[in-house]
């Protein structure tokens, strides 16, 4: 017992992964980009070895990026001196492609990655005051969000909503209660910013709402502006990918009832290279 007792604390032992134990490591561009309709494309450029070697430089200067859109030809991306950001004046529009091709000469392949913009699902919002009752059984403020799901396909969301502090003028993300099956099931995920994504299986094809309410009285000083509300149409990839960072995050817990987790590959849709290049159509709503 002792024995398989010290086999198990041993295997519990957790360390840094040294460079030098990676003789056979291969460095690789990693790609980072949320892309949204309707705005210009950036990206941040940096290398995977960055995750393994703390003292490594993470930027990568100078790399040549091609972009171009179903509608607009191909253009350079410019390097933000100093930084890992490159930004172009290429937009996108709901329902078009964007494909990026990056070149730099400390890599021997080029990476490269095409996606397309969800299109647009009419998405509204709307405010009750005092149209529900919170966690506590008090008045709150009744928050609903419709949109149109396009049927005979997967959808994916994402929802963040904020509220105003009179005090400071800051917009705060709220971390708004999720009753609605949709958000809660095994398929939706929150992330650190407190929004939720989740997919349609339970409504595909639908006219969907979502209801949330607000705790009691946390905008009730404001004469003006009171939530912010963020719905957004994203991609597969973003989904995926957030999904895997998800189960990856979850593959660290160890029980003894469930044993040691299988590794996570976190997803990617950069060929030759890292990374995520993620897509979504989004509309803003000030509610008052």
């Amino acid at each position: 017992l002792s024995i398989v007792l010290t086999i198990f604390i041993a295997g519990c032992y957790q360390d840094t992964i040294r460079p030098d134990l990676l003789q056979e490591y291969r460095n690789k561009m990693v790609v980072t980009s949320i892309l949204t309709s309707g705005k210009p494309a950036n990206l941040i450029l940096t290398i995977s070895l960055s995750a393994i070697d703390t003292n490594s430089y993470r930027s990568i200067q100078n790399a040549n990026i091609e972009i171009e859109t179903s509608s607009v030809p191909k253009q350079i991306m410019t390097n933000v001196p100093g930084d890992t950001n490159y930004v172009s004046n290429v937009i996108g529009n709901a329902g078009e492609s964007l494909s990026i091709k990056i070149k730099h000469s400390d890599f021997n392949l080029s990476v490269s990655s095409t996606v397309a913009f969800p299109v647009s699902v009419g998405a509204t919002a709307n405010l009750t005051v005092e149209g529900g009752m919170d966690t506590s059984g008090l008045p709150g403020d009744l928050i609903q969000i419709a949109f149109n799901d396009p049927s005979n396909q997967s959808n994916y969301y994402r929802l963040k909503i904020y509220y105003l502090s009179q005090t400071t003028g800051i917009w705060i993300p709220l971390a708004f209660t999720k009753s609605d099956p949709s958000l809660t099931g095994y398929n939706s995920y929150i992330l650190n910013d407190a929004s939720v994504i989740f997919s349609d299986e339970l409504f595909n094809g639908s006219n969907k709402v979502i209801s949330t309410v607000a705790p009691s009285g946390i905008v009730s000083s404001n004469t003006g502006d009171k939530y912010k509300v963020e719905f957004s149409h994203i991609s597969n990839d973003f989904f995926e990918y957030y999904r895997s960072l998800q189960r990856a995050q979850d593959s660290k817990e160890i029980s003894f009832q469930g044993g040691y987790n299988n590794a996570v590959v976190v997803h990617t849709n950069i060929k030759n290279g890292l990374g995520i290049l993620a897509t979504q159509t989004s509309t803003t709503t000030i509610l008052k």
